[in-house]
């Protein structure tokens, strides 16, 4: 541990004396790992934004949907809620929520306008990664309200004037042509990129529902979601298939509605990314070695003095290759910082969000210790054939250079 302690210490000492020599090289070196590291943070970044931007419309991963396949005749959606909502009891499963599709029409100061309504219980946000720009998500709470919580998208919040979150109340009638109304709190309103901007739509607690004007009861429940760990999907799946088959409600069928990174392909986009950080790596390196080899041939009278003095040759290999390791090292940990900085900047941070990265994720930390690494082979691989040529320099002809 002392030798190598000493090597690098002697090795940072004939880099200041060097300084001017190698300094473009580990510019190059500092260039190609700030390369590679923003490459493949951004690369991992990129792949998260589309991830999440595709479990928006499909679920995490991994999420199962319970479609219905054919009712019992006389069968409230309770009784159906109550025999699904018991099985996923018994498998503990938590992250669920029911999904009732339904419209409503809402009074607007241009009229009465139609508006897609979707019944939902509060885990829906988890699972499709929803969020809300101003306001909140609907809470358990909420289903008991005498005025229905509705979460809008941007659209619809403009079309009845910009309510007053959470205290001003909208009117809204049934889904038919009935004149009876009631009134409404908006509490939330989603981000105005969603991708629900198309048309006017709105959130509500499944069990609010059957309360909303013109209806006389609840309408039956379109599909059940359940988000469940990856790897208890397929024992999940089956064993809810096999409860569910046939039952006092009907039958019913769980599908995977989720794909994962692998199903849409971005594995590939993760091969692509490593193929660029290679090409950049193998520039670096070459440039590098370069460097090197000139930096020896200038100091061959001083590599066969030290050899007359009693340097073995494994001292002179060992000090050449320092050098160059400890130079790469330090360069690296300059590209890392400057990648680092560059993708974490608000601007990149906001490119991630217009194309749907929902949560930002920290800076791949594989991508520092790849960044590192590189530096530290690079260094290496660049002095390993230099200090080859010194240690086989001739000490007689070294000192009468």
């Amino acid at each position: 541990m002392t030798g190598l302690i000493a090597s690098i210490v002697e090795a940072y000492g004939e880099l200041r004396v060097n300084k001017g020599r190698i300094l473009l090289s580990l510019i190059g070196v500092a260039f190609s790992v700030f390369a590679l590291t923003a490459v493949m943070g951004g690369g991992g970044m990129l792949t998260s934004a589309l991830t999440q931007t595709t479990e928006t419309w499909a679920g995490r991963d991994t999420t199962l949907t319970i479609y219905p396949l054919d009712a019992a005749a006389e069968v409230t959606a309770e009784e159906q809620d109550a025999v699904v909502l018991e099985q996923l009891d018994r498998l503990g499963i938590d992250q669920r929520t029911r999904r009732v599709n339904d419209s409503l029409r809402v009074q607007t100061p241009q009229g009465v306008k139609s508006a897609q309504l979707t019944g939902v219980d509060p885990a829906y946000a988890n699972i499709y990664r929803t969020t809300v720009a101003d306001g909140r998500w609907l809470a358990d709470s909420d289903a008991r309200r005498l005025a229905p919580a509705l979460v809008v998208n941007a659209p619809m919040y403009e079309q009845l004037g910009r309510p007053d979150l959470g205290t001003e109340p909208v009117t809204i009638y049934g889904h038919t042509g009935a004149t009876d109304s009631d009134q409404a709190i908006v509490v939330g309103v989603l981000p105005s990129s969603s991708e629900l901007d198309w048309g006017l739509q709105a959130y509500v607690t499944a069990g609010s529902i059957g309360s909303l004007p013109g209806r006389t009861e609840a309408p039956a429940v379109s599909d059940y979601v359940v988000w469940v760990p990856p790897e208890q999907a397929d024992e999940i799946r089956e064993r809810l298939a096999a409860s569910l088959r046939s039952t006092a409600a009907g039958s019913f069928d769980v599908q995977l509605s989720s794909m994962s990174a692998a199903d849409m392909g971005f594995q590939v986009l993760g091969y692509a990314v490593i193929a660029v950080a290679l090409v950049i790596l193998l520039l670096g390196a070459l440039g590098l070695v370069n460097i090197s080899l000139v930096t020896v041939r200038f100091r061959v009278r001083e590599i066969g003095i030290r050899r007359s003095y009693g340097a073995t040759g494994g001292r002179i290999f060992v000090g050449v290759l320092m050098e160059s390791v400890v130079a790469t090292v330090l360069a690296g940990a300059v590209g890392v910082t400057g990648a680092i900085a560059l993708v974490k900047a608000p601007f990149v941070a906001n490119y991630f969000a217009d194309i749907g990265l929902v949560e930002l994720p920290p800076f791949p930390v594989e991508a520092v210790v790849v960044g590192l690494g590189a530096a530290t082979l690079v260094g290496v691989l660049a002095g390993a054939l230099p200090a080859l040529i010194a240690t086989r320099i001739k000490v007689i002809d070294a000192i009468r250079s």
